[in-house]
């Protein structure tokens, strides 16, 4: 069974005649203005804004604020609710903003 495997991967390997590089079909290069300023690394006023004024507010209330603003996306998360911590993506995203409740209302926010 052993030397079946290695005789396949001869065989494969023979198949192919074609210079690995041969399919590369693009020769042009990235744009040298394009960089990574490019890209918003804060999240706007809005997202701050609305993280500030959902404290306070029940946990309903906040995620209805924070989801129904039609200027932009913004998408909520609870991360932490009275004792439980809740595991959570590392990714960062500037429209999101993370609540932490206490006795069902946000008593912090973040985005990320």
């Amino acid at each position: 069974m052993f030397v079946g495997a290695i005789i396949s991967g001869f065989l494969l390997t023979g198949c192919s005649s074609q210079n690995p590089d041969a399919a590369v079909t693009s020769t042009t290069n990235p744009s040298p203005n394009a960089s990574y300023s490019d890209f918003p690394t804060e999240p706007s006023a809005t997202a701050v804004a609305v993280a500030a004024e959902v404290i306070g507010m029940t946990e309903v209330l906040a995620i209805q604020t924070i989801e129904g603003i039609s200027v932009e996306q913004l998408t909520a998360r609870v991360v932490r609710r009275d004792d439980s911590n809740y595991a959570i993506t590392e990714d960062y995203s500037l429209s999101r903003i993370n609540l932490e409740i206490d006795n069902g209302i946000v008593t912090k926010t973040y985005i990320g």
